[in-house]
């Protein structure tokens, strides 16, 4: 009588040792993909991670003493809870989560949505709040040699640049000095309640005009937020050349005078808006009266949110490392050799299903001498 041998239950054994192989190869088996518009991207990192060195060295050398509980990396750009130019309550892990240098490179991806052109003039209107998330805008805006015309509401909400004698424009003027910024703020305004500093202390006017005064940059402020919008507008428009154009409008924050209401800085869309023209507000802000001018406006006011969009860590445990991250580039598995690994798998398995076949034909036609004839 025959008798199979062991040869298929070898063969199987083998197959799954290949299969086993074959899996490791394709699964670890990776290429980098960069992402669009990548040396732009490393390039603003990179110059927003010297701004906060340059920054870091500097206060030190002054004596200043970190947070290591709020400010963990010492930047010195995490503020107080409570200041005189101080306006509102801020959220400590937005300001912790923009002193990343690698926020700068979701601005570059948000410049090239924007389609703006090296030489194209920008308006821009921000405020103190958030010192780590105007610094990333620096960076994009320098790499990309855009023309920035900027106006600040210099007041901050907690954590911000809410200390009297470092508020946003000490910071724009340690940055110039050290040839790091070409630009900085054309103007400022007290920020605040109706952009006219309301709720604070005589002293923290007194303070946010000495923080004008000592970093050379005009003060706007008129006797209501219409006449501060107003006055906005004219100062943007004073700073164009003749015969230009601004090709965007950025806002970062909810600043009254560049949003019009908090109603309104919560419903605008945040990123790219080019048809904001078409829709109606109770009041109208500087971003609203730019997109009836046909100027598209990128608004920008939680930071957690853009984070979440370019997978940016939040309150990140460690110091992020400028240029490295899925905004920078993605790894995926390579094809051709996850191909090549199917292909080898495909071919083992035909292989072992026709020899198996081959030798069932061969032993059947063997005759047994103990069969009965």
């Amino acid at each position: 009588m025959y008798r199979p041998n062991l040869k298929s239950g070898r063969s199987l054994i083998a197959l799954f040792a290949l299969s086993l192989i074959l899996f490791a190869i394709a699964q670890s088996s990776y290429k980098v993909i960069r992402s669009d518009y990548y040396d732009e991207k490393v390039k603003a990192a990179n110059l927003m991670e010297q701004y906060l060195q340059v920054i870091h060295d500097d206060l030190k050398a002054k004596g200043f003493e970190f947070d290591p509980i709020d400010d963990p990396f010492n930047t010195g750009l995490i503020g107080t809870r409570l200041s005189p130019i101080t306006t509102s309550r801020g959220i400590l892990s937005e300001k912790q989560t923009a002193l990343n240098p690698n926020l700068a490179a979701a601005f570059v991806q948000r410049f090239k949505e924007a389609r703006v052109r090296p030489g194209d003039y920008i308006a821009v209107g921000f405020t103190g709040s958030n010192p780590g998330a105007n610094l990333a805008l620096l960076a994009a805006m320098s790499v990309l040699e855009l023309k920035p015309v900027i106006i600040t509401a210099l007041s901050s909400s907690q954590f911000g640049a809410n200390r009297e004698d470092f508020t946003w424009l000490d910071i724009e003027t340690m940055l110039k000095q050290e040839n790091l910024l070409d630009f900085s703020s054309s103007y400022a305004s007290f920020g605040g309640r109706d952009d006219l500093g309301v709720g604070l202390s005589d002293n923290g006017i007194h303070l946010l005009r000495e923080a004008m005064r000592r970093n050379e940059v005009p003060l706007l402020s008129g006797n209501s937020l219409e006449n501060n919008i107003d006055l906005r507008m004219q100062a943007y428009q004073d700073a164009l050349p003749q015969g230009l154009r601004y090709r965007l409008f950025v806002n970062i924050g909810g600043g009254l005078a560049n949003v019009g209401s908090n109603v309104n800085a919560r419903l605008i869309p945040e990123g790219i808006n080019r048809k904001l023209a078409e829709k109606q507000f109770e009041q109208l802000g500087t971003m609203m009266l730019f997109a009836r001018k046909n100027v598209p406006v990128l608004h920008i006011l939680r930071i957690l949110r853009i984070a979440r969009d370019f997978d940016l860590p939040v309150s990140p445990d460690s110091k992020p490392k400028a240029g490295e991250g899925k905004i920078f580039s993605n790894r995926i598995h390579n094809i051709w050799i996850t191909s090549i690994c199917l292909f080898l798998l495909i071919a083992a398995i035909l292989a072992v299903i026709i020899l198996d076949r081959h030798d069932r034909h061969f032993m059947a036609n063997i005759v047994d001498p103990d069969e009965d004839l």
